[in-house]
C-alpha cells in the first residue's frame, strides 16, 4: 500500500513539473505549439506584467513610507542608517568613527528647511548665504567643516555610495580631521516636485572656545559641489539615476527586461506566425513591443530616479 501511494505521489508530483515546464514554455518561448505568439507578449500577458508591476509600486511605496505612489520617489533614509554606512567606509580606510552632534543634526535640518522655502539646490543660496551659517545659528563651534547634500536617493546606502562615488563628496567622508556628524532627511517639493533631501554637516569642534561660529569664519573648510540635475552628459545623468532607483522599481524593470526578451525572440519567428497574422501588421507585433517595452523603462527610470549629489 504504502509503495503504491509513493508511486502515486510522484507521478502527481512529475504530472505537476510537467504542467509547469509546459506553461513556462507556452509563456516564454515562441514555438509551433502557441503559433510562435509567447503568451507573456500577448495582451493579457502584458497586462498581467503591468498590474504586477502598479502593485509592487504601491506595495513598495506604502510598506517603506506609508505614501501610496506608483511612480513616485520613495525614499527610506534613515539617519542612524547614514552614520552606519559612513562609519564603515571610514573604517574601512582606518579612520575613527564620527559621532552624532545634536547642533550639526540641527545645523543639517534647518539648511534643508531653507532649500525648500527658497527653492534652491546648492551649498550657497541665491542670496549668498553659505553653509556655515547654519552651523553658527545651531552654535557649533569648528575648526574645520564640511557639508553633503543628496538629494531623491532611495536608501541610506545609495545615497552614501554616491557620496564615496565622487572625489569632493568621498573627501568629507574619509576626512580624518572629522569628529562630529549631524544628519537631516526632510521631505518636501522642490520645483514643484516631490523630493527628499539628505543634509550631512561634519566637523571638528573649536580648540578654542569662540562665541558663535559666524557665517565668515575663518576656517579650513572643506565642501563639495553639486551636480545639479538634468546638466551635463545624458548618459552621466542617467547612470545617476539608477543608482537611486528602489527595490520595487529594479524589479519592474527586471519584469521588462524580461517582456522586451520574449519579445525580441519573437520578431525573430515573425515568418512562422499564422498567415493572417503575416498579412497586417502584427507581423511585427514582437518589434513593437520590444519598443514599447524600452520606451515604459526610460520613462520609469527617469520618473522614479533621478537621485542628485
Amino acid at each position: 500500500m504504502k509503495t503504491t501511494q509513493k508511486r502515486t505521489n510522484r507521478k502527481k508530483a512529475t504530472t505537476l513539473q510537467t504542467k509547469v515546464r509546459t506553461h513556462i514554455k507556452h509563456a516564454l518561448v515562441p514555438h509551433k505549439g502557441n503559433h510562435y505568439r509567447p503568451h507573456l507578449v500577448r495582451l493579457h500577458g502584458i497586462t498581467a506584467v503591468l498590474v504586477l508591476a502598479v502593485v509592487m509600486q504601491l506595495a513598495y511605496g506604502f510598506f517603506s513610507s506609508g505614501r501610496v505612489e506608483v511612480l513616485g520617489r520613495v525614499s527610506s533614509i534613515s539617519a542612524s542608517d547614514l552614520l552606519a554606512d559612513t562609519n564603515t567606509q571610514r573604517e574601512q580606510d582606518s579612520l575613527p568613527d564620527l559621532k552624532v552632534n545634536d547642533a550639526l543634526n540641527n545645523a543639517a535640518f534647518a539648511k534643508a528647511k531653507d532649500m525648500f522655502a527658497n527653492n534652491y539646490w546648492a551649498h550657497t543660496s541665491p542670496t549668498g548665504v553659505t553653509p556655515w551659517k547654519w552651523l553658527g545659528d545651531a552654535g557649533y563651534n569648528y575648526d574645520v567643516a564640511g557639508e553633503n547634500l543628496a538629494k531623491n536617493y532611495a536608501t541610506a546606502q545609495t545615497t552614501v555610495d554616491a557620496w564615496m562615488a565622487s572625489p569632493t563628496h568621498r573627501a568629507n567622508i574619509l576626512n580624518g580631521k572629522y569628529q562630529d556628524v549631524g544628519f537631516a532627511v526632510v521631505d518636501g517639493t522642490l520645483d514643484g516636485r516631490p523630493t527628499t533631501l539628505v543634509v550631512a554637516y561634519y566637523g571638528a569642534p573649536a580648540t578654542t572656545a569662540v562665541e558663535g561660529a559666524k557665517d565668515s569664519k575663518p576656517a579650513a573648510v572643506v565642501y563639495a559641489a553639486p551636480v545639479e540635475q538634468g546638466v551635463g552628459n545624458p548618459l552621466t545623468y542617467f547612470g545617476t539615476a539608477l543608482q537611486s532607483l528602489t527595490p520595487a522599481t529594479l524589479g519592474t524593470l527586471a519584469l521588462l527586461t524580461l517582456v522586451g526578451a520574449v519579445a525580441a525572440a519573437a520578431h525573430h519567428y515573425r515568418k512562422k506566425l499564422p498567415v493572417a497574422w503575416r498579412r497586417s501588421w502584427k507581423l511585427h507585433h514582437g518589434m513593437y513591443t520590444l519598443a514599447g517595452t524600452v520606451g515604459l523603462a526610460l520613462i520609469i527610470v527617469f520618473a522614479t530616479g533621478g537621485g542628485s549629489i
